[in-house]
């Protein structure tokens, strides 16, 4: 699905329901998925993957054409696997860079984003297509997804037990002794400093909550302030924010659904 220059289509549009819907078919499968999670690790050919999948020849084809159509993988000029011929020029297809990251940024806007008023077919649809793609890439079951600011349409995994959330001199992601500190860049500085920090966010036994560190600015979950200190459930959708102040930074919960979808081809 194209991206565009910023602008928010709602679901009347009859083009954007047409080329979601195809973005959606694309996705949609489980085996066009192993694809490209076997591309992730290594480029290789139609005839390479077809073994590594065992998957008809043809079909292989077939799913790459798709892939290549949606704008998720590429291909450039290689060599193919040695037969008893030798070996011969062969298109090698990989992913566009970044694009795994991408697939679930999209869809996770698509699934919270409640301002376009897409039919409940077309939300299930989606949320039905999320589920299934978080399943076959591995995601974390918890993630952030950052709305507006430097940050914006960053994605933060959430692998637990614990996550510090707070303003660095450098925006950048840290770990030790299973904590994780996610440093927001200097610009969001209404949030307090991680020193301190402003929230931790937890994930145990399946579930997951946030408690304000009693920060100067407060954390808010849809707008209400949370009490310092207590930790408050969080379900997938809610929408965080770390201070109202004019920089403050705003996240989105996604939670996967570790059941997935039957596999098809």
């Amino acid at each position: 699905m194209k991206r565009s220059d910023g602008t928010i289509l709602s679901a009347d549009d009859s083009e954007f329901i047409g080329e979601l819907s195809e973005y959606l078919e694309v996705l949609g499968n489980s085996t066009r998925l192993r694809i490209l999670r076997l591309l992730e690790k290594e480029a290789m050919d139609a005839r390479t993957l077809s073994g590594r999948t065992g998957i008809s020849y043809e079909n292989t084809k077939k799913h790459l054409e798709k892939l290549l159509g949606a704008g998720l993988v590429t291909r450039v000029p290689g060599l193919g696997r040695e037969t008893s011929r030798g070996i011969h020029p062969a298109w090698n297809y990989l992913p566009v860079p970044g694009i795994l990251q991408r697939i679930q940024e999209d869809l996770g806007v698509l699934a919270s984003v409640q301002g376009n008023r897409a039919p409940d077919s077309l939300q299930q649809r989606i949320e039905g297509v999320r589920r299934q793609v978080e399943k076959a890439l591995g995601t974390e079951r918890w993630m952030l997804l950052v709305i507006g600011g430097e940050w914006d349409g960053k994605t933060i995994p959430l692998p637990g037990p614990g996550t510090e959330l707070g303003r660095g001199r450098e925006g950048g992601i840290s770990g030790e002794g299973g904590i994780t500190r996610i440093a927001f860049p200097p610009s969001y500085r209404s949030v307090t400093r991680l020193e301190k920090p402003h929230a931790i966010v937890r994930t145990e036994g399946g579930g997951c909550t946030i408690e304000d560190a009693g920060s100067r600015g407060g954390t808010f979950i849809n707008g209400r302030k949370i009490i310092p200190n207590v930790r408050t459930p969080l379900k997938d959708g809610d929408r965080i924010m770390l201070s109202q102040g004019d920089f403050p930074v705003t996240l989105l919960v996604l939670e996967s659904d570790t059941e997935g979808e039957r596999p098809h081809e």
